[in-house]
C-alpha cells in the first residue's frame, strides 16, 4: 500500500504474511501485514516481539470490533511497543466512527478506508507520526 502499488476496489483480504520494506521519515522500515484469519493466528505471537509499532487493521462494523477486542486481549502480553488501530472500511454507511471504534477497543483509532487512493498519503502520515512519537 506504501509503495505505490495499484488498489483493488475488491476485497482482498491478506492470506499468510505478507512484508513490505518502506521508508517512513527517512528511515528504513518492515511492514508485516498478518492475515487475519484463525488459520494464520499461530504465528501470531512469535512475530509481533520485538515490534518498534503494532498497528491493528479492523473493519468498522459492532460485530468486527467484538472479534478485533477479543484478539487484542489475547495477543497484547507478546506486544510490548506503541499499539494503535485502524478503524477501516469508513466508507461504508453502517461504519462505527473511528471515534465509537477508539471507545470500544481502548486504544488510539484512526479512520481509514483502504480502497480510496486518496487516503493512502494519510495512512503514511499517521505511521509516521506514530514511530515518531514513542
Amino acid at each position: 500500500m506504501l509503495q505505490g502499488r495499484k488498489l483493488s476496489k475488491e476485497p482482498n483480504p491478506t492470506v499468510g504474511l505478507e512484508i513490505e520494506d518502506s521508508n517512513l521519515n527517512g528511515k528504513k522500515v518492515n511492514i508485516w501485514d498478518f492475515g487475519g484469519q484463525e488459520r494464520f493466528r499461530f504465528m501470531w505471537q512469535d512475530f509481533l516481539r520485538g515490534t518498534g509499532l503494532t498497528v491493528i487493521v479492523c473493519d468498522s462494523t459492532e460485530d468486527n470490533i467484538k472479534k478485533t477486542k477479543e484478539i487484542y486481549n489475547k495477543f497484547s502480553r507478546y506486544m510490548n511497543t506503541k499499539i494503535i488501530a485502524i478503524a477501516n472500511k469508513q466508507d461504508l454507511p453502517d461504519a462505527l466512527s473511528a471515534k465509537k471504534v477508539q471507545k470500544k477497543l481502548g486504544i488510539r483509532t484512526y479512520g481509514m478506508s483502504a480502497i480510496r487512493f486518496d487516503l493512502r498519503e494519510r495512512i503514511r502520515e499517521i505511521l509516521e507520526y506514530e514511530i515518531e512519537t514513542d
